[in-house]
């Protein structure tokens, strides 16, 4: 079992790498919600926090791994929005 929770670890947040990747080859962030990213990005710090409270390594490296991410979309979605 603790195989799958660390391959699941690190591999289920690589699944939000295709909107990054679509963000900044497209140059474009249209059809991209701020609120929903900007809210899992908020969402996953209470995450990674409550990870180093319990030293869950797992988790940490997902919420790690999610942060990262996730940062990126919403540092692209006010990159290339309407807004900028």
């Amino acid at each position: 079992m603790d195989f799958f929770i660390w391959l699941f670890s690190v591999a289920t947040p690589l699944f939000e790498i295709p909107q990054a990747y679509t963000i900044y080859v497209n140059h474009s962030s249209q059809n991209v919600s701020i609120y929903t990213w900007g809210f899992f990005l908020i969402d996953n710090v209470v995450w990674l926090v409550y990870a180093i409270r319990k030293d869950s390594k797992p988790l940490l490296i997902t919420s790690i791994l999610y942060f990262l991410i996730e940062l990126s979309i919403v540092i692209g979605i006010f990159k290339y929005s309407y807004l900028s």
